[in-house]
């Protein structure tokens, strides 16, 4: 069984080589050049070059800023109550103190009688409590008139007594006479002593009255504050606006019972704005106060203007981790409205001496910068260190010395010696810049002018590639 089995393999290569040799040689056709090559073809690759500049130029970063309210608060209600107006809409300028809504005054209104009775009995009373001590005031004169009646007559009487008891002592009087006038002196005396509790009694009466008084003007005083505070509060119902700006919505409409908290309207002060932008935290220390911020708007038409930093945010945000970078402006005639975008270039340097191609000459992978160099028509890659940039040009500390063109597009898919072709001309110094430089039309316009992909080509027309002029293993 095994032979068989070798047999029958022997015959399938035999069959095999059998028909190779008539597909290959009977038939008459070509057989495959295993010795072709891959041709490096002759055309140049098509870039754009540019010249190294030496000259003053300002290192610039640009962000997508928008633009805030320099203010903007919500107005609410103090008191709880129905509005019965609201005089204005989103747009309406207002001013400190003007009435934007009002509310029902109803309640409060009869609060404010209600304090105003309190007050005319409070008012009354003290009227009554004068009047008591002042009468209290007039029965003590009167008690010390008596008093010192009184104490005359005791006095009279006491040297009457004295008198009678030399007398009785000499026998010039009877006893009788003696006890009597003794009867009268002690009835004098105590006399004398009813004046004295009645006038202690009176002053007391007074200082009752006086304290009572006293007690009356609290009660006013109590009276007229209950009743200034219930003509503010009456005063709530007319809502004003804290400060100058704009209605920006109306968050409630008229006819709805509010409470204290709850937002009536939004108010936003514009002729000062706030713009911001969120500004990556590796750019951030390039970044001062006072620092100069090119602005420019989108679809309003208006002219770009410069401004300058008034504040950093000094936290960063965990996730995007930016920070906001702020600058405030005057805002004349509403050129800008809050949450509009704006392009907010700021300027972190300037050197009057710097070395500069333009940015899209850069090639860089992660830390490693590479610029493509022409000598003799042939692209070289050179390593350099970058400085300042702004969106045009790109400082170079290091790596170029000034006289070097270098390719500004067109040096995607190169290699070192490949051979270029300058399609534009060199481009002038800060004036050759393309604002499609490095977009994906740009990349895919480089890509389309690429020599077309190696032909294959056999032995015999290698010597012809030899001797082409443009021929080389490296020539492309």
């Amino acid at each position: 069984m095994t032979k068989m089995k070798k047999f029958a393999v022997l015959v399938i290569v035999v069959a095999a080589g059998v028909w190779a040799y008539y597909a290959n040689v009977a038939s008459g056709r070509a057989t495959m050049d295993m010795n072709m090559r891959v041709s490096t073809g002759a055309a140049p690759f098509p870039v754009m070059l540019a010249p190294v500049e030496r000259g003053p130029m300002a290192g610039t970063m640009v962000y997508t800023g928008s633009v805030a309210a320099f203010t903007e608060e919500d107005v609410y209600p103090r008191v709880t109550g129905r509005i019965v107006e609201m005089s204005v809409y989103p747009g309406d300028p207002v001013r400190p103190g003007q009435v934007v809504a009002r509310l029902d005054d109803v309640e409060l209104s009869s609060r404010v009688r209600e304090a105003e009775a309190m007050l005319a009995t409070s008012r009354a009373t003290q009227a009554q409590m004068e009047a008591d001590a002042v009468a209290a005031h007039h029965g003590i004169i009167q008690m010390e008139r008596e008093l010192a009646m009184v104490e005359s007559e005791a006095t009279y009487w006491r040297g009457v007594i004295a008198r009678t008891e030399r007398l009785f002592n000499s026998g010039a009087v009877s006893r009788q006479e003696y006890e009597n006038d003794r009867s009268m002196a002690a009835s004098i005396e105590a006399k004398r002593e009813a004046a004295r509790a009645k006038l202690e009694q009176a002053r007391a009466m007074e200082a009752s009255a006086r304290k009572k008084l006293a007690a009356a003007a609290s009660m006013i005083a109590q009276g007229e504050a209950a009743l200034r505070t219930a003509e503010v509060v009456r005063g709530y119902v007319n809502i004003v606006s804290p400060n100058m700006g704009y209605v920006v919505k109306r968050l409630v409409a008229p006819g709805v019972l509010v409470q204290p908290g709850m937002a009536l309207l939004k108010i936003a002060q514009v002729d000062k704005v706030r713009l911001q932008a969120n500004v990556g935290e590796k750019d951030l220390p390039l970044i001062r106060v006072g620092s100069a911020v090119l602005v420019t708007t989108t679809g309003n038409g208006h002219p770009p203007f410069t401004a300058r930093v008034t504040s950093l945010f000094p936290f960063v945000d965990q996730g995007a981790r930016t920070a906001i970078v702020e600058a405030v402006v005057e805002n004349n005639g509403r050129r800008l409205l809050p949450g509009q975008y704006v392009q907010m270039q700021f300027v972190t340097g300037e050197r009057p001496d710097a070395l500069s191609i333009p940015r899209g000459a850069v090639a860089r992978m992660g830390q490693k910068a590479t610029v493509w160099v022409v000598q003799d028509d042939r692209a070289e890659p050179r390593e350099v260190t970058t400085g300042m940039e702004n969106p045009e040009r790109a400082e170079i500390v290091k790596g170029l010395v000034g006289d070097e063109r270098v390719i500004a597009r067109g040096h995607e898919g190169l290699y070192a010696g490949a051979r270029v072709s300058d399609v534009g001309g060199a481009l002038p110094a800060r004036q050759g810049s393309d604002p499609r430089a490095g977009t994906p039309e740009m990349k895919d316009a480089g890509k389309a002018q690429k020599p077309a992909a190696p032909a294959l080509v056999k032995p015999e027309t290698r010597q012809k590639s030899k001797e082409s002029p443009h021929g080389g293993g490296h020539g492309g």
